[in-house]
């Protein structure tokens, strides 16, 4: 009699097992809600920019520098409303946060297309200023909703989404300004910014636990009250860091495909860089532990560094997939380590700081990769800002050695 030989089986199960903590997260009570109007109000904030750009060039004749303008004027009223904006969070609560926000998104977009370019800028300005707080809200209340032995899956969640309202929030903003105008684009951006702030505002998610911050994940720096934490500086380093590094690498992926005559296929290599990002997310989130904000750092500078060596649309699109699987990650880390490292009394003003961190940080890295690009070529880019990744890691992790920071991440 003969036996037949043991099939191979594919481990599914074991894989799904290693996800699972993202059902439990996704099954915790007010969260999935949180997500979906965190969602509605990602999509048109990111889909601004792209279409005001649209609008300038097109609409008003001007060109990129005055567009690029606008973009910045925007981004500097978000840097450096962010902490404030936070600070009346913990005072006055949310709902009160978002008043003036549906009153100022629904005046400024409705108004905007029509406006001349001085007027522009002063819109953009005060939209950015007062813009829906939807990327800190939604995380400081995933701290409160979420067990603390979940967070870091929720935060990594959360960074997916995110790289997921980066995919479709320009494309649809574009496809609306080129198919109908940028005018009709403005006025849905206007639209769904005060409907998301609106369904924020009807939401009302929690941002402090019932019993207080019963937990100290942190130690004694999250027991007390203070703001200017290690934790928060260090977390903010990361963050500008790596928001540098994207944003340089965006702009130099455009620049090396045009420099090759492939600019047709600067979508799909974007694309597939944030397909990256999603890897990498959902990965971090699995994991058994936490990994350092400044590891993640070096390693997404490391890993930015030799696409200086690596040339045509396919090969950037392999590269950028490899760098992106460190943008996801990296951001959930230094969320979790400002949630793990200030007490929750003060957690919207820390979270500000955090925004306004990675917002100049974005908006340093564009010009700073034009300024490289001019100079040396258009990839260099990718070697100094990787460079610059890895000695930013490396000099946020001596620090963090030295003041023995050792927040316990679940």
């Amino acid at each position: 009699m003969s036996s037949a030989p043991p099939t191979r089986s594919f481990r599914v199960p074991a894989l799904l097992r290693a996800f699972s903590p993202y059902g439990e997260v996704l099954r915790t009570r007010g969260v999935l809600p949180l997500e979906l109007v965190g969602s509605l109000g990602r999509v048109p904030a990111l889909a601004a920019g792209i279409v005001c750009v649209l609008h300038v060039v097109q609409t008003l004749g001007l060109g990129y520098g005055p567009a690029g303008l606008v973009g910045a004027t925007a981004t500097i009223g978000t840097a450096v409303s962010s902490p404030w904006r936070g600070w009346v969070v913990d005072r006055y609560g949310l709902r009160r946060a978002l008043l003036p926000t549906v009153l100022a998104q629904a005046a400024c977009w409705s108004v905007a297309p029509f406006l001349p370019y001085q007027g522009l800028l002063v819109a953009a300005f005060v939209s950015g200023a007062l813009g829906p707080p939807v990327f800190t809200v939604v995380r400081q209340s995933l701290a409160v909703l979420v067990a603390p032995e979940r967070r870091r899956t929720a935060f990594s969640l959360d960074a997916v989404l995110v790289e997921f309202s980066f995919m479709v929030g320009p494309a649809a903003g574009t496809a609306i300004a080129l198919t109908s105008s940028t005018t009709a684009a403005m006025l849905c951006i206007g639209a769904a910014q005060v409907v998301s702030a609106s369904a924020m505002f009807a939401l009302n998610p929690p941002l402090r636990s019932p019993g207080g911050d019963v937990e100290a994940e942190g130690g004694p720096v999250a027991a007390s009250e203070r703001v200017w934490t290690s934790a928060l500086l260090l977390a903010m380093a990361c963050a500008f860091a790596a928001d540098l590094v994207l944003s340089a690498t965006d702009l130099a992926v455009v620049a090396q495909l045009r420099e090759e005559g492939a600019v047709r296929w600067t979508g799909l290599v974007l694309a597939v860089w944030a397909a990256g990002s999603v890897v990498g997310g959902l990965v971090h989130g699995a994991l058994p532990r936490s990994v350092p904000p400044w590891l993640l750092v070096a390693c997404l500078g490391a890993a930015t560094a030799p696409l200086v060596l690596v040339h045509g649309p396919v090969g950037l699109a392999v590269g950028t997939f490899v760098a992106g699987l460190f943008c996801a990650p990296v951001i959930s880390a230094t969320v979790d380590l400002v949630v793990h490292g200030v007490h929750e009394s003060v957690r919207g003003r820390a979270m500000g700081w955090h925004a306004a961190a990675t917002t100049v940080g974005a908006a340093v890295g564009a010009p700073f990769a034009g300024a490289v690009s001019d100079a040396a070529g258009p990839g260099t880019p990718f070697l100094v800002v990787g460079v610059l990744g890895v000695c930013a890691g490396a000099a946020t992790a001596v620090v963090a050695a030295r003041v023995q920071l050792r927040p316990r991440f679940p």
